[in-house]
């Protein structure tokens, strides 16, 4: 049956305003134009009737129908809406949009709702991804998409969906990408990342210059915390005129997944206040930079898993607020020039393990107080004050296992200034496989005379060793700076082959190490199972230990001697000191209390010769007397209270 027989045998308008099959075919047909031509009647046949315009135009919808084909600009000259559909035509827009007549207030925004010269408005028919490209998009490497961008966002927001970056040659934006915190969250997806040819990349437009960066790519408005956003398969560069790539004060229960971020001047992913964060196989390089930042609040259960960290000028990971709950796994953190990971502030609990390092910390990061450059694959320094080494806000059960690390320009694997609750380092291989030889330290570390005090405490260190060819590496367990210091904490310290020997005599051998006066006997107190002896006399009287020869025991020539004893004063501001000929009295403060209390003391000993280690009164009352027992001399590494 011709088309012209179809027209000659049905109504255009049956009794109940619903128009034929036929009739669709002839709107089909006859395109735009001629459906203008008859839109009067058709409109007012659908009004009388009360019936959807759906209904009234083109009935039951059926698969495969054709409607009248526009472009976005024609849609908007429309006077009058004769059909319900139009299939818009523009490139990269393309889409069916169905009339609403009742919607009498909808802005237009390109991509799902586009208003006519009279006010009717045609929302566009889908289902799944907001298209960037639908909001006028381009991705050509020349416009500038920040509008379009931002309409896409704006409206997956209201209704918390997807927005699609199609791959294309560049987006450019000229101003950051503002994400509503306080709004639903939405995911933001590409097709890929960091591939050679197309992937879904947003870059700065041309406008945009070194001296007046953008300050994100993508920004929080942080009004509130953001709650389940997801940025994947999307490439960020920020061509070294971007400070941030994706900056967010306040998010929680966010994923960042198979992202690249590249060319930002401060941060390539900086985020703050929340929890349940997670960074999970991106890459994050060649920033000028740090990588990922925490810049704001308390960041509690942040992971960074498999993801690669590499080239950047600053710091890899740079944890500088408080946070419960970190883990860094099987990640490449590489060629960072500072360091790899910084933790600065309060962390508990602090897990890096299954990672490999390389090459971080060729710069190195300076203290100011005390001076001192540190080049270490992972700095520990748990202080609020920058460049401050010191234990205010001290980083706890810190566990670094299994990792590998090719050291190359740097001197340490960690160098950690605070662990209060316990630093865990084992079964780290340490690479290095050309010359010039050169030897490495697992852990540098210091005492509290370091700044503001440095607190390494329960410290456990096994399994590590230089992997391939030890040929040009050697791998020492400790260094330990500044160590005429009050409190040591490496009396708790528990390193896998050290001999386990107390080279300390009894309490009954220990003679005057230095001149003055004062008495030491025996006395009837005693300590759990050990006796205790007596100091009596005026305050900083001699010295009662004893002295180690090396040439006896040349298994203790230049390795670390912590020496320690339990010490009560019979009175409050009455106290003990420990003493060594090499450093001097340490600087143990009064007792304020009678209980029985530690002290001890860390020394290097020399290669050769002799050293003296005693014990010495404090007090302001030489009536006081102060009680010692338990006292052990032994290589950092042996539990105290093994013995």
């Amino acid at each position: 049956m011709n088309q012209e027989k179809e027209i000659g045998t049905k109504e255009e308008v049956d009794d109940s305003g619903t128009v034929s099959g036929s009739r669709r075919k002839l709107l089909a047909s006859i395109g735009l134009a001629g459906t203008a031509l008859v839109a009067g009647s058709l409109w007012s046949a659908a009004n009388v009737q009360g019936k959807r315009v759906t209904e009234a135009v083109y009935g039951a919808e059926e698969e495969g129908c054709c409607w009248p084909k526009v472009t976005i600009a024609e849609l908007r000259t429309l006077s009058t809406a004769p059909a319900e559909r139009y299939e818009v035509t523009d490139p990269g827009q393309e889409g069916v949009f169905r009339f609403d007549p009742a919607d009498g207030s909808s802005a237009d925004d390109t991509g799902l709702v586009i208003v006519s010269a009279t006010g009717a408005r045609f929302k566009r028919i889908f289902q799944g991804a907001f298209n960037v490209k639908w909001f006028g998009a381009k991705g050509d490497n020349a416009s500038d998409d920040t509008h379009s961008i931002q309409a896409a966002v704006d409206a997956a927001q209201n209704r918390g969906s997807v927005v699609y970056f199609p791959s294309s040659d560049f987006y450019l934006i000229s101003s950051p990408i503002l994400i509503d915190s306080s709004k639903r969250g939405i995911r933001l997806i590409g097709d890929d990342y960091n591939r050679r040819v197309h992937s879904s990349v947003i870059r700065p437009h041309a406008s945009v210059t070194v001296s007046a960066p953008l300050e994100a790519i993508f920004k929080f408005t942080d009004t509130a915390v953001g709650n389940q956003f997801e940025f994947s398969n999307l490439d960020i560069s920020g061509d070294n005129k971007t400070k941030y790539g994706i900056y967010s004060k306040k998010i929680a229960h966010s994923l960042f997944r198979r992202i690249s971020i590249k060319g930002t001047t401060l941060a390539a992913l900086a985020i703050g206040y929340g929890w349940c964060n997670d960074v999970e196989t991106c890459e994050i390089s060649y920033n000028r930079g740090d990588g990922i930042q925490l810049v704001d609040g308390e960041v509690n259960v942040f992971n960074v898993v498999n993801t690669k960290i590499f080239t950047n000028d600053g710091i890899g990971i740079y944890l500088s607020r408080k946070a419960l709950g970190v883990r860094i796994n099987g990640c490449n953190i590489e060629g960072n020039k500072i360091c790899g990971v910084f933790a600065r502030n309060s962390i508990m609990p602090f897990d890096l393990s299954d990672n490999y390092f390389e090459n971080n910390g060729s710069v190195g990061y300076s203290f100011a107080n005390p001076a001192r450059l540190v080049k270490a694959q992972i700095i520990i320094n748990g202080t609020v004050a920058a460049a401050t080494v010191g234990n205010t806000q001290p980083v706890s059960s810190i566990r670094i296992v299994n990792n590998f690390a090719s050291l190359r320009d740097s001197d340490c694997l960690v160098a950690c200034y605070s662990a209060k609750l316990g630093l865990e380092i084992g079964n780290n291989s340490i690479s290095r496989s050309s010359a010039p030889f050169k030897a490495y330290t697992l852990l540098r570390t210091g005492t509290s005379r370091t700044g503001m005090g440095a607190w390494v405490n329960n410290l456990k260190i096994y399994g590590n060793g230089v992997a391939y060819d030890e040929t040009y590496a050697s791998l020492a367990n400790l260094q330990i700076e500044d160590l005429a210091a009050s409190k040591t904490h490496f009396h708790k310290a528990e390193i896998q082959g050290v001999t386990r020997v107390n080279y300390s005599p009894g309490l009954g051998q220990f003679v005057p190490v230095t001149t003055g006066s004062g008495t030491f006997a025996l006395s009837s107190a005693t300590y759990r199972t050990y006796e205790a002896f007596e100091l009596s006399g005026a305050a900083n009287t001699s010295d009662w230990g004893f002295t180690i020869d090396l040439a006896l025991y040349p298994e203790l020539a230049s390795k670390y001697v912590y020496f320690a004893f339990y010490a009560r004063a019979s009175e409050a501001l009455a106290g003990a000191a420990a003493y060594s000929s090499q450093l001097g009295p340490s600087t143990t403060a009064y007792f304020e209390i009678t209980d029985w209390q530690l002290v001890s003391y860390v020394d290097l000993l020399p290669s050769s010769g002799t050293v003296s280690f005693g014990i010495r009164k404090l007090s302001v009352h030489a009536t006081s007397l102060v009680y010692v027992a338990h006292p052990v001399l032994s290589e950092v590494g042996v539990p105290y209270d093994w013995y």
